[in-house]
């Protein structure tokens, strides 16, 4: 039988069944994370963004420990919900700096091989594309971090931190 983390996650299990069940899960399962379940998370364990109070937009930034991205030269750092839209903030490093920036989820989280293109100009003035490329192996993980993220927030007095 197989898990369906969209289910299991909400469930009234202590948090290091949580923390198990999110750790045996494969790609595949990870992949099958809806975006109801990413928007419940930053709902219930997000802080109000933009130093906008009481606010309905809301980010949940991952811990250094958690980040995870495409293993060559970006991470995802947070998942936050604005105007009703997921998105993914990006940390990008490149030629003579690094950045960040925002993605889609609903894009990034899509089958097959996502490509982030960020525009920034180069140390000449001159505008440069810079891309991060993430296979469905690398977005698994991301998921898998902010599902921990999400558990680590929400259960932080009852669990001892990594």
């Amino acid at each position: 039988m197989r898990t369906n983390i969209n289910v299991e996650l909400f469930k009234r299990y202590a948090p290091e069944k949580k923390l198990e069940i999110i750790d045996k899960l494969n790609s595949d399962d990870l992949m099958k994370v809806s975006t109801a379940t990413f928007e419940r998370i930053v709902k219930e364990t997000g802080k109000g963004a933009w130093s906008e109070k009481r606010s309905r937009n809301k980010r949940l930034r991952i811990r250094s420990s958690l980040q995870k991205g495409n293993n060559w030269n970006s991470d995802i750092e947070e998942i936050s919900l604005y105007k009703g839209k997921l998105y993914l903030g990006v940390y990008l490093q490149y030629e003579n700096t690094d950045t960040s920036d925002e993605t889609m989820a609903a894009s990034f989280f899509r089958r097959g091989e996502t490509r982030i293109e960020v525009k920034r100009e180069d140390r000449y003035g001159n505008e440069r594309t810079y891309y991060a490329v993430y296979d469905e192996e690398d977005k698994a993980e991301v998921a898998r971090s902010i599902l921990k993220e999400y558990v680590y927030t929400k259960y932080h007095e009852k669990l001892k931190e990594d």
